[in-house]
């Protein structure tokens, strides 16, 4: 699987499953099911690429998709794309170190917080609290900060912290980061109501209180940036729990983004007038897999490989996009060297080598 391909579908679905939640889920009052919602949507995004369902369905045994991506002489295609593909992977992870280094100086600045505290500290990471003795509201804030580290809000930062590494490219990230601070402090605003007399002075408390922000990384009692949306969520009634059946939604989300995937859905690029073919037509080359085809192995799956048809007919540039196993992975390779000259795409009249991309299912 290529690197282009991966970030492509990770991307596609961290939005979406973004504006599912921010539509549907962000003004219920419904806190740990909102934090286990965007905890698994960040999960499965990362892992949508590799997800195929297609044992779920009845296919034969082998199952052919033919694409189309560009058409460009066979040198050129070498050149243009190897050149920016390998400008692209050099800034890409440029941006991984940068982005690597800033989140080990944020646990380096939390770590210093910690040893070398300040007057007006209300802040916690992982199991570890600081807070200001001297502090008024001091139970409340205490209660606050339990809540924290009772439920490990620490570990859902540092996820999206981590996620944020190797995603730095894409805004939707930090939008996740910032959602899950919010819930984090909903759910601990919520339970440290219980200490004060009522939710105005809560809310009183954290409106007057001249607090230290605290490290970035941390859960921390007071934050500027965040204070306005947690008054209001003290305020807003509580959901009914009918509306639960909102969260239910999302199933046929997943399950349409896995559809896709399982598809083989790439970009449509098609510039020929007259598209490559094997002679006879892909039926043809269906039979010929099927009876070519050798038992190298007993796993079940999808091998996407690419080549060339170079104006003579002839295939070139045969790669494995997306591996199964490597004895799989050789016999697809084998048996596109080994398959007879197909027709060579046209366009304009003329015949000119196009690139091809084919998911073959064992």
């Amino acid at each position: 699987m290529g690197l282009e391909y991966y970030f492509l579908w990770s991307s596609i679905s961290l939005v979406l499953f973004y504006l599912f939640y921010v539509l549907l889920l962000k003004r219920e009052t419904f806190f740990v099911f909102n934090r286990v919602y965007l905890l698994v949507a960040l999960c499965l995004s990362m892992l949508m690429p590799f997800l195929d369902l297609s044992w779920l369905i009845v296919l034969p045994k082998v199952e052919l998709i033919n694409h189309t991506l560009a058409v460009v002489g066979v040198k050129k295609l070498e050149n243009d794309v190897g050149k920016e593909f390998s400008w692209v992977t050099f800034v890409y992870w440029v941006g991984v170190v940068l982005g690597a280094t800033r989140l080990l100086i944020k646990i380096a600045g939390v770590k210093k917080q910690i040893t070398l505290p300040k007057d007006g500290d209300a802040f916690s990471f992982w199991k570890t609290k600081v807070i200001d003795r001297k502090l008024s509201g001091l139970a409340v804030i205490n209660a606050h900060e339990n809540i924290h580290v009772k439920q490990l809000h620490t570990f859902d930062l540092l996820l999206i912290e981590i996620v944020e590494v190797f995603f730095w490219f894409n805004p939707i990230v930090y939008a996740y980061r910032k959602s899950l601070k919010l819930i984090h402090e909903y759910l601990a605003d919520e339970y440290a109501c219980n200490f004060s007399a009522s939710k105005k002075q809560y809310a009183m408390l954290l409106f007057l209180q001249n607090l230290n922000a605290g490290p970035e990384l941390a859960n921390t009692f007071y934050n500027a940036s965040l204070l306005e949306s947690r008054i209001k969520m003290l305020q807003q009634e509580k959901s009914s729990r009918y509306r639960l059946w909102k969260y239910i939604l999302c199933l046929p989300l997943i399950a349409i983004l896995c559809s896709f995937n399982t598809s083989g859905i790439t970009g449509n690029d098609n510039k020929v007038d007259q598209a490559a073919s094997f002679p006879g037509g892909f039926d043809a080359f269906s039979k010929y897999l099927i009876s070519n085809a050798k038992k190298v192995s007993n796993k079940n799956g999808k091998v996407i490989v690419s080549f060339v048809v170079q104006t003579n007919g002839e295939i070139s540039n045969e790669k494995v996009e997306r591996s199964l196993d490597q004895a799989s992975d050789e016999e697809v390779l084998r048996l596109i060297k080994a398959s007879q000259k197909w027709k060579p795409a046209l366009q304009n009249g003329e015949k000119v080598s196009s690139a091809y991309q084919m998911a073959i299912n064992f």
